[in-house]
């Protein structure tokens, strides 16, 4: 009797263990998976921010790197012809600092544009009829009268680059670009304040004159 109970009590043990093992085998199933899905789900993610770590410019962004080449370009002509026709030193030494510093500008620009696979057009240099009115009544300016007009137009005309760039900041989402026309804005308020400096001083030279 007893040894009927027993074996009784080893088939009951026996077909419970059975489903036991079949959840073990499950959840060891589950885990493997789930942690192949996330390893391959990560790797996709990360080579996809890799791939838009360069991003294209957009036009509004090229837009204002053609006319900040644009006004470079402008900027080195004036900066020479000064150098040429300016009647004082300090009108000459002025024309140079343009030369230089909107050469390095320029040279920044072209770069940043080069870095990013883009090209600016020929069609960026064309000048307004205004423009080339400005720079013909340079050219047939000597003199006084040279420094005193060219000394007007680059206070006048570096004015309008600030405000420029603080109204093309709407249109930049590209972080490097932004900081690239922030520091820009110094070396143009330097020269706006040195052209009024010089045109004071022009001005008190002449009444001190006998």
């Amino acid at each position: 009797m007893q040894i009927k109970r027993f074996a009784r009590w080893v088939t009951v043990c026996t077909a419970l263990a059975v489903p036991f093992v079949a959840v073990a085998d499950d959840n060891k199933d589950t885990t493997k998976d789930t942690t192949k899905d996330t390893t391959k789900d990560t790797s996709k993610d990360t080579s996809t921010k890799t791939g838009d770590k360069m991003s294209k410019l957009t036009m509004n962004e090229m837009h204002v790197l053609a006319h900040v080449h644009h006004v470079n370009q402008m900027e080195i002509d004036a900066g020479k012809l000064a150098e040429k026709n300016g009647s004082t030193q300090a009108v000459k030494s002025y024309g140079q600092m343009l030369v230089k510093d909107h050469t390095q500008s320029d040279r920044d620009i072209m770069a940043f544009v080069k870095k990013h696979n883009e090209k600016i057009g020929a069609d960026a240099m064309d000048k307004s009829s205004d423009e080339k009115d400005a720079m013909m009544r340079l050219k047939n300016m000597k003199g006084a009268d040279f420094d005193r007009e060219f000394l007007r137009q680059m206070a006048d005309d570096h004015d309008k680059e600030l405000a420029k760039i603080d109204s093309s900041m709407a249109d930049i989402s590209n972080d490097d670009l932004s900081t690239m026309l922030k520091d820009m804005k110094p070396v143009l308020q330097k020269h706006a304040d040195q052209a009024r400096d010089l045109m004071k001083n022009n001005a008190q030279a002449k009444l001190d004159q006998p």
